[in-house]
């Protein structure tokens, strides 16, 4: 029993130890954020990963503020809108985005803030999504992903908000349909 009371006592002590040493740990704000894009261009096809012309960027923001990009200009000038106040707009983004399509995760964003507003833009497509992101604590690297489906409506697609200003021009497939050259149906049909 006596054996028991002191094992008891030296947990106790080591459970108090090691929680006070965890107050101590140092907390980093800020994280290398990875974002693996694929698209979707045709209902039909396979979603790939994408290799369009793409940017991205990011602003600093308030925790509660609303933003958004009205138009598909605005995304290609970085402007964003504060939805509360329309006369207010950010054009200098904080963070701009390094793209690399053979990348697995092909945009990477080095984010600092605490808040941030998003946005990612596919100028082939024409398309760009948006999101509020928390930058988390002591995550040196947050791997994401982004799902941009040329041939749908605005809406919301993996945490984001897809905004689709063109919806009804029409889209290439991103995998083309091989059709057999005339000569050769023929040849097989009189066989």
């Amino acid at each position: 029993m006596l054996i028991m009371k002191y094992i008891t006592k030296i947990f106790i002590l080591c459970i108090a130890i090691l929680s006070f040493v965890g107050c101590f740990k140092e907390e980093k704000q800020g994280t290398s954020l990875h974002i693996a894009l694929y698209s979707q261009n045709v209902k039909d096809d396979p979603i790939l990963k994408t290799t369009h012309d793409i940017e991205a960027y990011a602003f600093h923001v308030e925790k509660g503020s609303k933003w958004e990009v009205t138009t598909w200009e605005d995304a290609l000038e970085h402007i964003i809108t504060n939805k509360d106040r329309v006369n207010m707009q950010l054009s200098t983004p904080e963070v701009i985005g390094t793209y690399d399509p053979e990348a697995e995760y092909q945009i990477t964003l080095e984010l600092w803030s605490q808040y941030t507003f998003l946005v990612v833009v596919d100028k082939t497509n024409r398309i760009y999504a948006t999101r509020f992101y928390e930058t988390p604590m002591n995550y040196p690297v947050m791997p994401i992903q982004l799902h941009l489906y040329a041939h749908k409506k605005s809406g919301p697609t993996n945490g984001w908000d897809m905004v689709n200003p063109f919806p009804d021009d029409v889209r290439e497939p991103l995998v083309p349909t091989e059709e057999k050259p005339k000569d050769e149906k023929n040849e097989k049909d009189s066989k």
